[in-house]
């Protein structure tokens, strides 16, 4: 009976380190693309195996520019540079003359109790600049849009709040130039 557990435990246990890796595509900097699986690391980048039987190899910013997991979809990551800060894995959220993308981030709170949350931050990107939008618009988010007059008179009439994010990279993408 012991065998029979043992047995069962081990074979639960691999099928969950084999499911950890998903179907998925990287797209290395000299501009090569390859299909096979792939793992997120906790603490950046990827590990790579072109099949169930290879060695998986680990990536990063200095390897790729960034990746596709095949999972009820197709979810996208880029590299993107924010600043002078190294580059960090967006999630894509819209592709268009202005791109968006998001990441997640862990929020502590110490005080008489630990609290954690989390937090959703978006980017925007065009003409290979990538910037933080922030909790209010400011001069330089509203520059992404100087090429729009018609989305800068719906922002400053407030048709547009910050939290329509999404609605304004749509109506810029679908609207101007």
């Amino acid at each position: 009976m012991q065998k029979g557990y043992l047995t069962f435990f081990l074979m639960l246990f691999f099928l969950t380190i084999n499911a950890q890796f998903k179907v998925g595509k990287i797209y290395l900097k000299d501009g090569n693309i390859k299909n096979g699986l792939i793992k997120e690391r906790k603490f950046g980048g990827i590990k790579y195996k072109d099949n169930e039987n290879s060695k998986a190899k680990p990536y990063d910013y200095n390897h790729i520019t960034g990746y596709d997991i095949t999972e009820k979809g197709v979810v996208k990551y880029r590299y993107k540079k924010v600043g002078s800060n190294f580059p960090q894995i967006m999630k894509v959220v819209r592709l268009g003359k202005i791109n968006l993308y998001n990441i997640i981030v862990a929020n502590r709170e110490i005080s008489t109790r630990i609290k954690v949350s989390t937090s959703l931050l978006y980017f925007m990107e065009k003409n290979t600049v990538t910037i933080r939008i922030g909790r209010k618009f400011n001069k330089i988010e509203l520059n992404f849009f100087e090429d729009c007059p018609l989305l800068l008179k719906k922002i400053k009439k407030k048709e547009f709040k910050k939290k329509d994010v999404y609605k304004i990279v749509n109506f810029y993408n679908n609207n101007c130039i």
